[in-house]
């Protein structure tokens, strides 16, 4: 019995569409037997690399967009931001970008962001920036490209969980799709797809505490009143 696979079982066995795979493939991520066959080991062990490259890229080389996606701001308030670090997106972390600004948001929060002393025209201008990205919030809610934090995380741990689902049914593929499969190499891929696994749901996990705790942040700065003049 051939161990090779068809085009449509392959993007099946991986959860993918045939689109999806074909551009893959196309871009020499999984590799093929010929056009429309691929051999099972070499393709679960490829596809298993991209994903962990995939999530080493986005925390090591991530684009203005996702660092911005992220953090839940704005492109241009990222820009500012960066500026303000001295940092290049290109060059700096997600995890770098991260932390300067969870510093910067505790320093506000506390008072500190005026070196200490109550700061009215500072405190003006931070309420005047918080409306303006309420309103610039409000503005993608009705365009449709806005969505909570919140229910960004669940989506991110709902997609991950049904991920990581899928990769505990390929055990059962595995034997149902090649059955002389083996099992020195079916122990092999059951090893790295295990390792995948745990990478992924500790990942998630990562993402969204992180999210969350940005979000706590964000909802300390709306319970700041500001100060009249005396």
């Amino acid at each position: 019995m051939s161990n090779h696979l068809s085009h449509d079982t392959a993007a099946r066995l991986l959860d993918l569409t045939p689109a999806e795979l074909t551009g893959l493939a196309n871009r020499g991520v999984i590799p093929r037997v010929d056009k429309n066959a691929y051999s099972l080991g070499p393709l679960v062990h490829a596809y298993i690399a991209y994903l962990r490259e995939e999530h080493i890229r986005v925390d090591q080389r991530p684009t203005q967009a996702e660092i911005a996606a992220h953090l839940d701001i704005s492109d241009r308030r990222l820009r500012e931001l960066l500026t303000e670090f001295g940092l290049d997106h290109k060059q700096a972390a997600l995890a770098e970008i991260r932390v300067r600004y969870l510093r910067k948001l505790r320093e506000e929060a506390a008072g500190r962001a005026a070196g200490g002393d109550l700061d009215l025209a500072g405190e003006r201008a931070l309420l005047a920036r918080a409306q303006r990205e309420g309103q610039e919030i409000k503005n993608h809610a009705a365009r449709g490209t806005y969505a909570p934090i919140e229910l960004l995380s669940d989506v991110l741990a709902n997609a991950s969980q049904a991920v990581v689902d899928r990769l505990d049914q390929i055990p059962a593929d595995l034997r149902r799709v090649c059955p002389d499969l083996p099992q020195a190499v079916r122990d092999a891929v059951m090893a790295e797809i295990a390792s995948a696994r745990n990478e992924m749901v500790r990942k998630t996990a990562s993402l969204v505490a992180d999210a969350l705790e940005t979000t706590d942040l964000q909802e300390e700065d709306e319970f700041m009143v500001p100060v009249a003049d005396e």
